[in-house]
C-alpha cells in the first residue's frame, strides 16, 4: 500500500479477512495468509468460469467439496489462533 492508498487487492484482502474473521492473527501469519489469499483469488475465477462453461457435474462437485475443505480450514486456523493467545495469557500469568 503506496502512499496510503489502499489497491483493489488490499481491498480484496481485507475483505477475505472480514469474512473469515482472520482480523487477529499475528504479523508473521499475515504475510502467508496474503499469500494464500492471492492464490484463491485466482482460483475463484477458475472456479467460476468453470460453472459458467457447463463443466461436468463431477468436476463442479471436486470444486465443490474442495472449497468447503478451504473454508473449514480457515475455522481451524482462527481457532488455533485464539487457543494460543489464550495459552499465551496463562504462561504470563
Amino acid at each position: 500500500m503506496l502512499g496510503g492508498k489502499k489497491t483493489k487487492e488490499d481491498k480484496q484482502f481485507e475483505k477475505f479477512m472480514e469474512r473469515y474473521q482472520l482480523e487477529d492473527l499475528d504479523e508473521k501469519d499475515l504475510v502467508v495468509l496474503q499469500r494464500i489469499a492471492n492464490d484463491l483469488f485466482g482460483k475463484e475465477f477458475i472456479k467460476t468460469s468453470m460453472a459458467l462453461t457447463f463443466a461436468k457435474i463431477e468436476e463442479q462437485a471436486k470444486v465443490a467439496y474442495l472449497s468447503a475443505l478451504v473454508e473449514q480450514n480457515w475455522i481451524l486456523m482462527r481457532q488455533l489462533s485464539r487457543l494460543n493467545k489464550n495459552i499465551e495469557k496463562l504462561i504470563e500469568k
